[in-house]
């Protein structure tokens, strides 16, 4: 007998319900819900507890992202790049370079098109004030770790997971001979190696930006801003040849299972391989291979279909897969409550396979979610790699030693279920102040050049334009601080955030704000600001993407291609492609939660299962 749902539960559906269905009104629907006098009213300030506050809290979020998907929405362009022409095969298939999936503005989300914004383009100019604080000195006081702070409901799936959807979404275009130079002080280890300044390079300006556009200045996606799984396919016709084999619409990989090298810089043959290290590696194997078993699906329902028809449908029904995963998994998982799942799951049964939805802009992905996603602290130093069979630690492995062509060695002298199951058992880092890796503020890249990585994020926001901590949360109706106690009960961190930033709120740079909110929603992973921009743009990489919305059927997709998507998700994937994991995954319904935990009912639906899997193994032990 079916239990009725208690208050709280009714509650947090309703709570969910109303977040999904927002974002898919007209814009004028939504206009005046919340509306009140013209009366100017006083700032407040600090932070809104709304998730202590029961249903008024709820109401409270709900009436903010009505706010967002109302203006928050921002093309950077004074006039959108003309159309381009579009093969025929356009009509029910992806472009290498994500032109023509809109029909009606071809060029839109495509590579080489600007990033919108999520603030008034008036608040989105260069931060004149670059090197103040000195970058290199926050990084030093408020992001250095000492010991590691993990989060222990995730397992380290949950960091690789990310940077892989990362390099699906964005990258910008980096200047070869300009500069950003940051003062070294006196006493930093880095002058030994590098001198006064850290040179950070410069982010090239899209060339066909001018000041008389009386916008800010503009940059352009190395990728595609769709969720099109570029980082696999490429966003180029080139890239996109060079990792296909052009036999029954599959992707190159090697009969070990690693992928091919390009023998000039020993990484791997892939769509995007910036930034490469271990996880990187393990996700991209994982899903070429789900290509290509797709591939072998489609083959055998479709015997008569050419490669390139393979193909295409298998590109469009694993970038579904990834899709979905990172929906319904991923996300669930870093944001750990009832009411994120339900409005997750929501999103993927209901936004997914709508009508499509441009909210009077055209889509693109924006300065300000580049900002929220800079997750490095998510990275440990190292990994202790563990036997799959004993649990015993073979060896720890530094992430410096994962890293660029050393990470398929790992694979190949470890093995790929130790690999998997180490990844399972160990944690990510908390997105908060003083956990950033070590190897990461002092990275050498394969060129030879020496980077922090926690002073170039600071130096991206300001040069990009994304305003100061308390100016973005003014931007997204946000209520600023007004002092850095406001932000955290950690009275040590408040004094080091006070001294670094001269007791000036105003300061604060919003990657540092962000890591710095101790006052987050239970199971929240990272921060109630970055939340804001999560709820506006998760769903409208659906809503506006044709091939998530009206053109997701089975006329697109087959129906064997819209089967395959419904019943995956990540612990089917790992296990199709793994299958000697099975006993360790055997109460994991949800891989990104540690594999010594048990989220075997992650699904409703498998409740009854999970209870026979747990009698067995009470007897078995």
């Amino acid at each position: 007998m079916k239990m009725p749902a208690t208050r709280a539960q009714l509650r947090r559906w309703l709570s969910a319900s109303l977040i999904v269905a927002i974002p898919a009104l007209p814009g004028m629907a939504m206009a005046g819900w919340w509306d009140n006098n013209d009366e100017p009213e006083a700032e407040e300030t600090g932070i809104v507890k709304w998730w202590d506050d029961d249903l008024v809290g709820q109401l409270h979020l709900v009436e903010s992202v009505v706010n967002l998907n109302q203006n928050n929405l921002i093309d950077s362009y004074a006039e959108f790049p003309a159309n381009v022409d579009c093969p025929d095969s356009a009509t029910d298939a992806r472009q290498p370079d994500g032109t023509c999936n809109d029909l009606n503005q071809t060029r839109m989300g495509s590579k080489g098109v600007r990033f919108g914004r999520n603030v008034d383009l008036s608040a989105g100019y260069p931060d004149p004030e670059l090197m103040s604080p000195n970058p290199r000195m926050i990084s030093r006081e408020l992001m250095t770790r000492d010991e590691i702070k993990e989060v222990d409901f995730l397992s380290y799936w949950a960091t690789a997971w990310i940077q892989f959807m990362v390099h699906d979404w964005m990258s910008h275009e980096n200047s070869e001979t300009e500069f950003h130079e940051v003062p070294l002080a006196e006493d930093d280890p880095l002058r030994a190696k590098l001198g006064d300044t850290l040179d950070i390079p410069v982010t090239e300006v899209d060339p066909t930006w001018t000041p008389y556009e009386n916008t800010p200045p503009a940059y352009v996606n190395r990728l595609t801003h769709w969720w099109d799984g570029s980082q696999l396919y490429g966003s180029d016709a080139e890239t996109a040849a060079q990792v296909r084999t052009f036999q029954d619409g599959k992707l190159k990989i090697e009969e070990s299972g690693r992928l091919p090298t390009d023998p000039q810089t020993g990484l791997p043959v892939t769509g995007f391989n910036d930034n490469w290290w271990l996880g990187l590696q393990m996700m991209h194997e994982l899903f070429v291979k789900e290509h290509n078993a797709i591939a072998d699906m489609l083959k055998s329902e479709y015997p008569n279909w050419s490669d390139e028809q393979l193909f295409n449908k298998a590109r469009l029904i694993n970038a579904a897969v990834m899709a979905k995963i990172h929906t319904i998994d991923w996300t669930p998982a870093i944001l750990n409550s009832s009411t994120t799942k339900a409005v997750m799951n929501l999103d993927w049964e209901l936004v997914a396979g709508g009508d499509k939805n441009l909210r009077e802009a055209p889509f693109s992905l924006t300065q300000e979610f580049v900002a929220v996603y800079r997750m490095h602290p998510l990275l440990r130093d190292s990994v202790e790699m563990l036997d799959v069979e004993s649990g015993q630690t073979i060896e720890e492995v530094s992430t410096k030693d994962q890293a660029f062509a050393a990470a398929p060695g790992v694979l190949d002298a470890l093995g790929s279920e130790n690999v998997y199951y180490s990844f399972g058992m160990s944690h990510p880092g908390q997105l908060t102040l003083n956990n950033f890796p070590k190897f990461l503020q002092n990275l050498e890249l394969p060129d030879g050049q020496t980077l922090d990585m926690a002073a170039v994020d600071i130096i991206r926001d300001r040069e990009r334009g994304v305003p100061r901590y308390n100016d973005l949360r003014r931007q997204l109706d946000m209520p600023p601080i007004a002092d850095f106690a406001d932000l955290t009960p950690d009275e040590e961190m408040v004094a080091k955030l006070r001294e670094v930033y001269d007791n000036d709120v105003e300061k604060l740079d919003a990657v540092v704000g962000q890591l710095a909110e101790g006052y987050r929603p239970e199971g929240f992973g990272f921060s109630d600001t970055t939340f804001r921009i999560f709820t506006v743009m998760a769903p409208r990489r659906f809503q506006a993407d044709r091939f998530y919305t009206n053109d997701f059927n089975e006329r697109v997709y087959t129906p064997e291609g819209m089967d395959w998507i419904k019943k995956s998700n990540f612990r089917k994937v790992i296990l199709r492609h793994t299958p000697g994991l099975e006993d360790e995954l055997e109460l994991v319904g949800n891989p990104f939660f540690p594999w010594d935990t048990d989220s075997c009912d992650w699904r409703a639906r498998d409740k009854l299962n999970c209870s026979w899997k747990r009698l067995k193994n009470r007897f078995r032990r």
